[in-house]
């Protein structure tokens, strides 16, 4: 199992990044639109292998957070990598994991290759999942991190490099995680 890549961008065509590791150029499916590689750039992917009859693929991502989500729309009936990446292309992590605890079907619905059936049986095949391993993450860092996002978004940041930036802020107000993401989007 491949779980992370770390290499230089050699190229880039859609949604499929070809990253170099040691001399081996690995063909990653990446959400399609949440990237802004681009060729000669060093990146880390958090990765999944999926291996079937006719194809191994590795489907990677900027953030952790995305991968969990992409993981877990798998084990849901009826929805697949193809699906799952769309999603994740269009939804924060942690508002995925709130939509599905408070079963908000409007707003899964919203999400591409999602109707109302699919939006309902997401929510009851992962919603005690869910709750029972996400809900204090939610809780605590919610809040603070989309206003954070919202407000380096005002300064001119897109949003894929504002959440990518919280990742690794620990921080309990929206002020002090907006300043230490500043800072670290200055380096």
């Amino acid at each position: 199992m491949i779980s992370m890549i770390t290499g230089e961008v050699a190229h880039v065509k859609g949604s499929e990044l070809t990253v170099m590791v040691g001399g081996v150029g690995y063909l990653v499916h990446v959400p399609p639109g949440a990237h802004e590689a681009r060729c000669g750039q060093d990146v880390r992917l958090y990765t999944t292998m999926m291996v079937r009859d006719d194809a191994i693929n590795l489907y990677g991502f900027f953030d952790p957070g995305q991968r969990e989500i992409f993981t877990l729309l798998l084990n849901v009936t009826g929805v697949g990598p193809k699906i799952a990446m769309g999603i994740i292309s269009r939804v924060d992590p942690n508002r995925f994991l709130d939509a599905v605890i408070t079963e908000n079907i409007p707003y899964l619905c919203s999400l591409p290759g999602i109707g109302k059936k699919s939006a309902q049986r997401i929510v009851f095949e992962l919603k005690e999942r869910v709750s029972r391993e996400y809900a204090g993450r939610i809780e605590k860092r919610g809040g603070v991190v989309d206003d954070a996002v919202a407000a380096l978004i005002a300064l001119g940041y897109s949003e894929s490099q504002a959440r990518r930036v919280m990742e690794g802020i620990e921080a309990d107000t929206v002020e002090e995680t907006v300043r230490l993401a500043l800072k670290a989007l200055m380096r």
